[in-house]
């Protein structure tokens, strides 16, 4: 009888525990997931400059959807810059599977699957999806990439 008690106890400290834990880890997905959002409308806009202020550039690392690293933000700049600059209009940026997994209170890991369709200077309509990881850090006081990995969908007449 007292080692059911005993069971009873710990279960009930145990889920009391979860209880003021969960809380924390809402607020800091809503969190990265707002400041994600922030990044999705700079995308949106073509604004490099607010895109950019969500990196910390100190300690940026990332994986191309090519294969090779981003070792430094600025290996990722000149993309990201040239890519922007070749667009004349976003016609969709679309987020169909957004997951935040909050690590601690200065760490989480958003992972995405997204599609795009977009009007290039040159007339052109692209239109492409894959997948993302993020990496967000909190360590500066701002929620800042730390780190993303790239994947592009194959396309449908891709053998």
């Amino acid at each position: 009888m007292f080692k059911s008690k005993f069971i009873l106890v710990i279960f009930a400290l145990s889920l009391s525990c979860l209880a003021h834990a969960n809380p924390n880890r809402t607020g800091l997905e809503k969190e990265v997931l707002a400041t994600f959002q922030s990044l999705v409308e700079a995308s949106k806009r073509l604004d490099t400059k607010s895109y950019f202020q969500h990196f910390d550039a100190d300690k940026f690392i990332g994986l191309n959807s090519d294969g090779t690293n981003w070792n430094s933000i600025d290996e990722l700049t000149p993309v990201i810059n040239v890519g922007f600059s070749s667009i004349q209009k976003v016609n969709s940026l679309e987020f169909l599977n957004v997951k935040v997994s909050v690590i601690d209170d200065y760490t989480a890991i958003l992972v995405n699957e997204f599609s795009q369709s977009v009007l290039l200077k040159n007339g052109t309509t692209y239109t492409f999806s894959g997948g993302g990881t993020q990496v967000w850090s909190k360590h500066s006081g701002q929620w800042k990439l730390v780190s993303v990995s790239a994947s592009n969908k194959p396309s449908a007449s891709t053998p």
